[in-house]
């Protein structure tokens, strides 16, 4: 038996197990995936503000990163 075929083998029926542990705990699958999925997408919304926030200090708009707002508001206020 070569080590390809042996490898081979053990990959199928690795995969064969995953998948029925899939169908007989489809929930915890799906939870798992969702878990995953809010990580994932917490970590690109993240690099994604970032990324603006480093564009807009190279443009000399400070925000902090919590901030919504794109640009800085100026207001005109006079002392009375």
């Amino acid at each position: 038996m070569s080590a390809t075929f042996a490898l081979t083998t053990f990959i199928e029926i690795l995969v064969s197990g995953l998948l029925i542990f899939g169908f007989m705990h489809e929930d915890k699958v799906i939870a798992f995936e969702q878990a995953i999925r809010r990580i994932v997408l917490g970590h690109i919304r993240r690099a994604i503000r970032i990324h603006n926030h480093k564009k807009m200090v190279a443009r000399g708009e400070h925000l902090h990163l919590h901030t919504s707002h794109n640009q800085v508001r100026k207001t005109n206020s006079t002392v009375a």
